[in-house]
């Protein structure tokens, strides 16, 4: 009786879960300091400022530098409709100045809804770990430098890790790889790394014009691509190094990362839980994917769940999303198997 009440009640959340397709919101947390003629436009330059910056993260999670085009060209009053909800968590003032840690509520499912309308492309949920091999090319050392101290470009990639929306790109670090030697590393030996695809060898050197070049190369494909940073007599060249070069991998990987279709296609899946709170973790998971428009439950019982779902793009797009969740979305036939990595 007990455990026929527990599969009713779990029964009965599901279908609560399934009322909402997807998930429908994501909070971000947002620093904001400004001054103005007073306080009080201070604080409403602040938060339109807020607002503009959260929905501009949530959308680099779900289209490409077009659609945040589209969206940087909304006034302040429109990107409200995105706005769910806004907790102050602290906050200081002066006569002239507010600032502020906010946290922002954006409503992701309509800001997916409105790109669509607006015919911009929509990608997969890219979420992973992107490693970089800082080399750099001192003018005053015979040799390429990896792990010595005189390492600028790697010190300058280990103080500013970057954050596009949720990819990670940061430089491997000596305690991972202390055999790797700076030969190894141009040279591109991949038994070192166990994810190829998300390691890249960026190169940093001086040409004879005195531009600084980065040279980034994958190392599963080897493609190879130059970027001209300039010459600028800067301090901070090195840095705005970082920022291009990590927004170049970006651009690059959400070429092959883009929906290229708005028409809905359907499959049946089948999950075998170990245990009840499991499955709502995976469903969770699978809600969060850009591609996936519904999920909807067919039946449950004796550890598996039969469900349905609704999404964007080939098969192909979605099991990558999948995959990118450590979940493996395999054909049996008629229906898929889901299966946890």
């Amino acid at each position: 009786m007990q455990r026929l009440f527990i599969l009713l009640l779990f029964f009965l959340t599901i279908i609560s879960y399934n009322s909402h397709s997807a998930v429908s919101s994501y909070n971000v947390d947002i620093t904001v300091d400004v001054t103005a003629d007073n306080a009080s436009i201070a604080r409403e330059q602040a938060m339109h400022q807020a607002n503009r910056q959260a929905v501009n993260n949530i959308a680099a999670n779900i289209t490409t530098t077009e659609g945040i085009s589209v969206l940087d060209k909304l006034t302040d009053e429109q990107l409200l409709n995105f706005i769910k909800e806004i907790t102050v968590l602290d906050e200081k003032t002066s006569n002239i100045r507010y600032m502020a840690k906010l946290r922002i509520n954006v409503n992701a499912q309509l800001l997916k809804e409105y790109l669509q309308e607006k015919n911009v492309p929509l990608l997969i949920g890219i979420s992973t770990n992107i490693s970089i091999i800082p080399i750099f090319h001192d003018k005053n050392t015979p040799h390429a430098l990896l792990w010595e101290e005189n390492n600028i470009w790697r010190k300058t990639w280990e103080k500013n890790p970057q954050t596009i929306g949720s990819m990670q790109i940061t430089s491997i670090k000596y305690n991972d790889f202390p055999y790797l030697t700076i030969n190894q590393a141009l040279s591109a030996e991949t038994e070192f790394f166990t994810n190829n695809n998300n390691t890249y060898v960026a190169e940093a050197f001086y040409n004879n014009q005195n531009d600084l070049l980065i040279k980034i190369r994958n190392l599963q494909t080897q493609k190879t691509d130059i970027l001209n940073i300039g010459n600028l007599a800067t301090d901070t060249l090195l840095e705005q190094a970082v920022k291009e070069t990590a927004r170049f991998i970006s651009s690059q990987l959400q070429e092959f990362n883009i929906i290229t279709s708005n028409e809905p296609e359907m499959i049946t899946v089948l999950y075998k839980y170990n245990n009840l709170s499991s499955w709502l973790k995976i469903e969770e998971q699978i809600k969060a994917i850009t591609s996936v428009t519904d999920i909807r439950l067919n039946a449950v019982g004796n550890g598996r769940v039969q469900f349905q779902i609704d999404y964007l793009g080939d098969i192909n797009t979605l099991q990558k999303a999948l995959n990118n969740k450590n979940l493996l979305l395999t054909s049996s036939g008629n229906y898929y198997t889901l299966t946890s990595k």
